[in-house]
């Protein structure tokens, strides 16, 4: 499946949101177990009027697109190298879309002079990271119920 990854458009904002939306629903179910107390607050600033602020703001944010402009995931970095956002559709999950968003970030992250980079993962996402060279740090969060590991990796 060929795809792109190109920074985020704000005209895409809405296409994001809903992406980001069925992401959490569908992918993340071992996080929030389908409970709406857990995930409706995770869902809640995913709108498309912030995603539109967070593409106008002052971190990194890249969508993979294909070749008929849907968007296929998200990524969001801040400065300072932390990875804030990293969902794919539900559809392309498994097929290198998130790889190449973490890819991209970590290019953003080195080409402002960081030589590492961290995150906060859901259980879900644990392994995925693991697999692309981030180590826990032990940091462990808990909120609405559910665990977050803080991970880093040296670029």
């Amino acid at each position: 499946m060929p795809f792109t990854i190109i920074a985020a458009n704000s005209a895409d904002s809405h296409e994001i949101a809903t992406l980001l939306h069925r992401s959490i629903l569908e992918l993340c179910t071992a996080d929030h177990g389908n409970d709406p107390e857990k995930y409706e607050p995770w869902l809640k600033n995913k709108t498309a009027a912030n995603i539109e602020s967070w593409i106008n703001g002052q971190g990194g944010v890249f969508t993979a697109i294909d070749p008929h402009r849907k968007v296929l995931g998200v990524a969001m970095g801040s400065p300072d190298g932390e990875v804030l956002l990293n969902y794919v559709l539900p559809d392309v999950r498994c097929m290198g879309v998130s790889k190449m968003l973490m890819r991209t970030l970590e290019d953003y992250f080195r080409d402002r002079g960081l030589d590492t980079a961290r995150l906060k993962s859901t259980e879900t996402a644990s392994r995925f990271y693991h697999l692309i060279g981030f180590t826990e740090t032990g940091e462990i969060e808990t909120r609405r119920g559910m665990t977050f590991r803080e991970f880093e990796k040296v670029l």
